[in-house]
């Protein structure tokens, strides 16, 4: 499994890292721009993301924006591999949540303070990974 983590708040992003960490490589980036890039040099390289963790309020480019341009990438590609795509916001909106799932053909969403019980059943949910190695705690 390879993932992404993207956020602009580096102590969030961190803390998801950590937590994929034990059990995948993953990579992170801060913005919407630079998350777009890493996906396309990945999908260049044959080797995408699994999954994607990302922040849905970003400066320059929201996680909508680069959410719409992630499965664009992947569409061009004719991409027989999508990623699964999880929002990461600390807005409880419903609006922001139904645009991502429906809109922007989000997989999932997690709202911040992420639970590490939340993630690992997401996780299971999704069958991306047996996150065994998981514990339970906040994020």
């Amino acid at each position: 499994m390879k993932a992404l983590v993207v956020d602009d708040c580096a102590v969030a992003r961190e803390l998801l890292v950590l937590a994929l960490e034990n059990y995948t490589e993953v990579d992170q980036v801060e913005s919407g721009v630079d998350a777009v890039k890493m996906v396309e040099a990945a999908l260049d390289s044959d080797s995408p993301y699994d999954l994607i963790c990302m922040d849905l309020n970003m400066p320059g480019m929201t996680g909508h924006d680069a959410l719409r341009l992630i499965r664009q990438k992947e569409a061009d590609r004719s991409s027989q591999h999508l990623s699964k795509i999880f929002m990461v916001t600390a807005s409880s909106s419903p609006d922001d949540m139904m645009e991502a799932l429906l809109a922007g053909d989000c997989d999932d969403y997690l709202t911040k303070p992420v639970l590490m019980n939340t993630l690992k059943e997401l996780l299971q949910k999704h069958q991306i990974a047996d996150p065994v190695s998981l514990k339970p705690s906040t994020l």
